[in-house]
Parts: structure tokens; C-alpha cells; sequence
């Protein structure tokens, strides 16, 4: 990259940790940290969440698939809205109703508190390495464009994250989320209107070659659904609908902003304009992979063999210079959008669920921000885990390897599906057994999400989709949590 694209890029980041530092200066307390005293406007959060659900994995991960194939990754979007609408429904307002810090102090309420401490230790775990393989492909990007190590390129990423995070709470989550989710889009159009303007015949010819080469196709229905196909459209559908209940219900890194409006109805409101804002967005970064496949009909000068750099190299190579740094600085807004809220999250989960804070509110913040130091440390090594596990799923030759945004949510599968099966039972049981019962099924839910997650490697074949891997984990979970808590509960509520 050229001088003014670094210094484009030094520019953001250093806007980031500015934003740390202000809203820093305005915190005293833990439950400023953790809530930003529950007045933060909808519109703000719903563009906080729709950062961090982009991710690098969408930025990067998205054109991939489409650069590779079609847009069936759209079917996802429609099975995540269907769960978002539920949520909005039904769980969010049982939450501000409860009026909980984290979101396993509703299993607290439910059920005491070794299932909110197990719950949260598993949510630590999964976070972890959810949020270690979106680190993993921002630095994918990073290592690409600048010949530094992949390791280096993760251990930076996270070291910005972490700084803005430690210093500013939730609040500077999410005003830098919202700042980073302009940027975003802003550096996504500029990469599709470059796309079409080097286009012969501009959109109309991209579009209709697309279309011959059937690359706009979305919903597969032969067969309509299948155990190890998760493109097919009933498959997509169940797996997103899922993931999204598991993660918009259970896991903090999501809830945390959604507690942070002043009421449920701007919270519900965030979350179903989130799903809305998802469908277009999605077809943005769909486009922008099908424009790449256009472009590189005929091989250039330089070596495009790996499909996972396909969108930085583009950028890299083909883009004028300052627009470039915006770019790449458009890139790395999806990546610190879904770190630092993880951080951010991880720590309030640690001081409010595991080892509670003592009632100093100063020595209370001292705690949460020592915290973030902690997990931003875990966090790179995560995602150096998820390196290596990515190295060996594409270098097995009998493994079809997902591409970048399949791994991403894969990743999220390895806990979340034991997590939503005893909320599931919370929401939806009146009675209350003993804790062992519920951390029976909680344990049985992550076990065989692990096991999932593990089976491509150890078999040398993927035998489930990952989109089934949550569906099976979380009914596991619901399954054994529900038998033993009937059988452990007292014959009058």
C-alpha cells in the first residue's frame, strides 16, 4: 500500500481509541461499562448490531461465495429474519421485564446460580473462538495486502480492539460500531461501483452474464432439505433460524446491546430493523463477489489462486490509492465491529456472572477493565487456534473446505447449541429442578457440539452440515435438561 493509505488507515485507528478515551472520561461505574446506563438510542444500536453482524467474515467471506458459486447465501438471511422476529416477540421483553446485567442472570432466576456460572463459562468458551475465527479472516486481508505473518496480522487486529474496548465500555462499542457500519458501506459500494464501471457493458452485462451462468440463483429446492448439503433452501432455513435464536438469545456478545435502550420496545425495534437492513446489505457483499468473478475472467498479472484474498487483492491491486486505505480501512471496521462488542461482553460476563463484583463501583470498573486486558489475550489465541484448524480442513483432500463465512458460523455452533437448549427450557418450563440437572443438559448440548464441529477432521469427510450442528446440540440439550428436571422437580410449582 502507498503512503496516504497508511496514513488513511492510522487515521481510523486512532479515531477508535479517541472514541475509548472520551466515553472513558464519562464512566463511573461497572453498570456503565456493562449498559451505558440503559440510554442509548435505538437507531444506534440497531446500526451497533448490524456492524457486528457483518464481521470481516461477511466482508471478506460473503463475495467469496459468491465470487466461487451463487447467492444461496441469501437463504440464510430469510431463516435469521424468521428467529429475529420471534425474539422481538416473545424473549426480549421477558429480559427487560427480569431486569438482568447479563443474560444468564435470567438462568439465575430460573434455575440458581451453578447453571448461570456453567452457562456463562460455556458462553466464554464459544465467544472465544466464534470471535477468534472472525479475527482469524480479518487478518486473512491484512496478511494479504502487506506480506506480514498471518500470526502478526491477528495479534494487531486484536490489539486495537482491545484498546478502544478497555477504555470505553459499551458505549464506545457501540458509537464506534456506528461509525464503522458507515464506513463500511461506504467502502462496499465504492468496491461494487468500481466492479461495474470495469465491467464491459456495465451492469446490464455483468448482471445478465451472472444470470446465464446461473451465479443470481438463491433457493435450491432439489432435494428441499439434506443432512450434509446446508446450501439446499429447507437445510439454510432451519440453520439460520437456529443460530440466530442461539445467538440473539443466549449469547451476551449480542444481548448486551440489546439491554442497553430504555425500554423493549426500542430494543425489539433494533433487532427486527437489524434483520431488515440484513437482506440488502447481504445482496451488497453477494454482488461484490459475482462483479470479482466477472473482473477475473481473464487471469491477471498477479496470483489470484487463493479465493479467500480474492477481495483484498482486488482491492490491493486494482484501486486508486486513498481510496484503497478507505477500503481496507472499510474492512477492518468489519473486524473491530464484532471484536470489540466480544471484549466488551466477555469481560461484563466474567465480573457480573462468574466472579460478581464487589459493591466499590470504582473497584468494580477496575475489575471489568482488567477483564477486557484478559480476554483480549484469549481472544488472539483463539483465533491462532482457528488458523490452524482452517490450515487443515483446506489442505485434507477429502474434505470439501467451507469457505470463509461457512467456517465463521460453523464456529458458532460448538457451544451455543447446549446454550440455547436450557434457555429453551427456561422460557418455556414453569417448574424448577435441581441445577445438576440443568448443567447435565448444558454439558451434553456442548459435547456434541464439539463433536460436530470436530467430525470433518477426524472422519476426513463431512458427514452434517454445520447447519444442523445447533438443531441437534440445542434438541439434545432441551432434551436431556428437560427429562432430568421433570424427574427432579417438585410435584408442586
Amino acid at each position: 500500500m502507498k503512503p496516504i493509505d497508511l496514513i488513511v488507515l492510522a487515521v481510523y485507528a486512532l479515531s477508535l481509541i479517541w472514541i475509548g478515551a472520551h466515553f472513558a472520561r464519562k464512566q463511573s461505574s461497572s453498570q456503565d461499562f456493562a449498559l451505558g446506563s440503559r440510554d442509548l438510542p435505538s437507531w444506534a444500536v440497531l446500526l451497533s448490531m448490524s456492524a457486528t453482524e457483518l464481521s470481516a467474515a461477511t466482508f471478506i467471506g460473503v463475495p467469496q461465495a459468491a465470487y466461487m458459486g451463487d447467492w444461496s447465501y441469501l437463504q440464510l438471511a430469510l431463516g435469521s429474519f424468521l428467529g429475529k422476529l420471534l425474539l422481538a416477540w416473545r424473549v426480549i421483553p421477558l429480559y427487560y421485564k427480569s431486569g438482568i446485567v447479563t443474560v444468564y442472570g435470567f438462568l439465575a432466576d430460573r434455575f440458581g446460580s451453578t447453571p448461570q456460572k456453567a452457562a456463562a463459562l460455556c458462553f466464554l468458551f464459544g465467544r472465544l473462538f466464534a470471535s477468534g475465527a472472525r479475527l482469524f479472516i480479518a487478518s486473512l486481508a491484512l496478511s494479504a495486502v502487506s506480506d506480514v505473518p498471518i500470526a502478526w496480522a491477528i495479534v494487531s487486529c486484536g490489539l486495537v480492539a482491545g484498546l478502544y474496548t478497555l477504555a470505553g465500555g459499551i458505549k464506545a462499542v457501540v458509537w464506534t460500531d456506528t461509525l464503522q457500519a458507515g464506513l463500511l458501506l461506504f467502502a462496499a459500494l465504492a468496491v461494487l461501483m468500481s466492479l461495474i464501471q470495469a465491467a464491459p457493458g456495465g451492469f446490464s452485462g455483468l448482471f445478465a452474464w451472472a444470470q446465464e451462468g446461473g451465479r443470481t440463483k438463491i433457493a435450491f429446492f432439489d432435494p428441499f432439505i439434506s443432512l450434509s448439503d446446508g446450501r439446499v433452501l429447507g437445510t439454510a432455513l432451519i440453520g439460520a433460524f437456529f443460530l440466530t435464536l442461539a445467538t440473539h438469545a443466549t449469547d451476551h456478545d449480542m444481548v448486551q446491546r440489546l439491554l442497553t435502550t430504555r425500554n423493549a420496545r426500542g430494543s425489539s425495534g433494533a433487532l427486527i430493523g437489524s434483520a431488515l437492513i440484513n437482506f440488502p446489505l447481504t445482496l451488497l457483499f453477494l454482488a461484490i463477489g459475482t462483479g470479482l468473478a466477472y473482473f477475473y475472467q481473464a487471469p491477471p498479472q498477479y496470483d489470484i489462486s487463493d479465493p479467500t484474498r480474492i477481495l483484498p487483492l482486488y482491492a490491493l491491486h486494482e484501486l486508486p490509492d486513498g481510496l484503497r486505505g478507505l477500503i481496507f480501512a472499510g474492512l477492518f471496521a468489519a473486524a473491530m465491529s464484532s471484536l470489540d462488542s466480544a471484549i466488551c461482553a466477555m469481560a461484563t460476563c466474567w465480573c457480573e456472572d462468574i466472579r460478581p463484583i464487589e459493591k466499590n463501583a470504582g473497584t468494580g470498573l477496575r475489575r471489568m477493565r482488567r477483564a477486557s486486558i484478559v480476554f483480549s489475550m484469549g481472544l488472539i489465541g483463539a483465533a491462532l487456534a482457528m488458523s490452524s484448524y482452517h490450515a487443515i480442513l483446506t489442505e485434507t483432500p477429502s474434505i470439501k473446505a467451507p469457505n470463509l463465512v461457512e467456517f465463521a458460523l460453523s464456529a458458532m455452533s460448538i457451544f451455543y447449541g447446549g446454550l440455547l437448549g436450557i434457555f429453551a427450557l427456561g422460557l418455556t418450563s414453569q417448574t424448577r429442578g435441581s441445577p445438576a440437572t440443568v448443567c447435565l443438559g448444558l454439558a451434553t448440548g456442548a459435547l456434541t457440539g464439539l463433536s460436530l464441529f470436530l467430525h470433518p477432521i477426524v472422519f476426513g469427510t463431512v458427514w452434517i452440515a454445520w447447519t444442523w450442528w445447533i438443531p441437534i446440540s440445542g434438541g439434545l440439550s432441551f432434551l436431556v435438561a428437560s427429562l432430568a428436571h421433570r424427574e427432579s422437580s417438585p410435584t408442586t410449582a
